[in-house]
């Protein structure tokens, strides 16, 4: 299987995994056993919740989702072979190294973030802990990695048909 095809694949998969951590919990916190809070990057939008770090959080994990498609767009071109071959190995291969930039930068800003400031205790505690969004972005960041690598590694276009 060509490498183009592989990063396309693991391209859709960032896509896939992006959208599924955007809406689950980046934060869970479990007080005594009786009430569990999960708090993701659309509950500031739903529930009219003013945090300006989940805020910016969500606004990276955006900006992720952004460079993902345009990832994709380049990436579909040099495994389809449409367009230059040059221009969508880079646009495939610097849009998806901007994915990963993004998404290992929401979850590390998240955790750093003054969500817990205030508080003695830290990001992972007895009380709760991140959630699957929050390691879903990591191995996000990492597939997109993964797939642009690939893609750079694309020797040259090959004929279709």
């Amino acid at each position: 299987m060509k490498k183009g095809m592989l990063a396309l694949i693991g391209m859709i998969l960032t896509l896939v995994l992006i959208l599924v951590a955007f809406f689950g919990p980046w934060y869970s916190v479990n007080l005594m056993d009786i009430i569990s809070i999960d708090i993701g990057l659309t509950t500031a939008a739903t529930t009219g919740l003013n945090s300006g770090p989940l805020n910016t959080t969500m606004y990276i994990a955006i900006g992720a989702l952004i460079t993902t498609i345009l990832a994709l767009i380049g990436i579909a071109g040099v495994a389809f072979n449409f367009g230059k071959f040059k221009t969508m190995k880079s646009v495939g291969g610097i849009f998806g190294i901007l994915t990963f930039l993004l998404a290992l930068i929401a979850p590390l800003y998240f955790m750093s973030s003054a969500l817990l400031e205030g508080t003695s205790i830290g990001f992972w505690n007895e009380y709760g802990g991140p959630g699957y969004g929050w390691y879903l972005m990591i191995v996000v960041a990492i597939i997109a990695l993964i797939s642009s690598l690939f893609v750079f590694k694309e020797k040259s276009a090959t004929p279709t048909g």
